[in-house]
């Protein structure tokens, strides 16, 4: 974490720690002594104490305490010793591929099944419409995230969320150049857009939901759709 960052923090943990009661202000002296003598870092304290105080003076406010909060000391130093290690946040790319690799096996294996279902009868997908539209439609989603769902997240700052006026003429028009790259590819020669055999197009989405997957579970790849 940035110095900065971790001082302002350190800032408003004395500030809450100013409006504690006599009580609860005697339990967070202990947990302080408690978590020193279990060797947690500075930094892992001042992080552990700026979940609790909040919410120790918000409890104030119905007369609850910290050790109804929060158990004794020593059962809340254990919860802070073994809370589970945090993830970081998924980058815009990371989204933007978790989406891609979304589409691209979603849309490959609808597509083929629908073409073998139809026995031929439906219009077959070249290979270079489904990457693109993936990709394309991948950054679409993403931007949905970033102008609408994140700020439905518990804790976000809903002040900072743009205007519906910008929000809408931004997903529309992106929304119309996905359609436009969607239609355009398709309209393009074989030989640039080659159609596959539905059965090898439905592996190749298969593959590509399983790297998905893998993906998720190692760096933490969030959803555009996850709130």
């Amino acid at each position: 974490m940035e110095a900065e960052t971790l001082r302002e923090i350190v800032s408003e943990n004395r500030e809450l720690e100013q409006k504690l009661t006599k009580r609860n202000e005697q339990y967070i002296f202990d947990l302080k002594k408690s978590l020193v003598a279990a060797n947690l870092s500075e930094e892992a304290q001042t992080l552990a104490l700026h979940e609790i105080l909040p919410q120790l003076v918000d409890g104030q406010k119905s007369g609850i305490t910290a050790r109804q909060l929060f158990g004794t000391v020593s059962a809340r130093t254990e919860a802070i010793l073994n809370k589970p290690e945090e993830l970081p946040e998924s980058t815009p790319f990371l989204m933007w591929l978790d989406n891609a690799l979304l589409l691209f096996g979603v849309m490959s294996i609808m597509f083929s099944i629908m073409m073998l279902w139809s026995k031929g009868k439906t219009q077959p997908m070249g290979i270079l419409t489904l990457v693109l539209a993936s990709m394309f439609g991948g950054y679409v989603f993403y931007l949905m995230y970033k102008y609408v769902y994140q700020y439905d997240r518990p804790g976000m700052d809903k002040s900072k969320r743009p205007g519906w006026l910008k929000t809408g003429l931004i997903l529309v028009a992106s929304m119309f150049l996905w359609i436009v790259v969607f239609a355009g590819t398709s309209m393009l020669p074989t030989v640039i857009n080659p159609v596959f055999d539905p059965i090898i197009v439905i592996i190749l989405g298969g593959v590509a939901i399983g790297v998905r997957h893998l993906l998720k579970k190692k760096y933490n790849m969030r959803s555009s759709l996850a709130r």
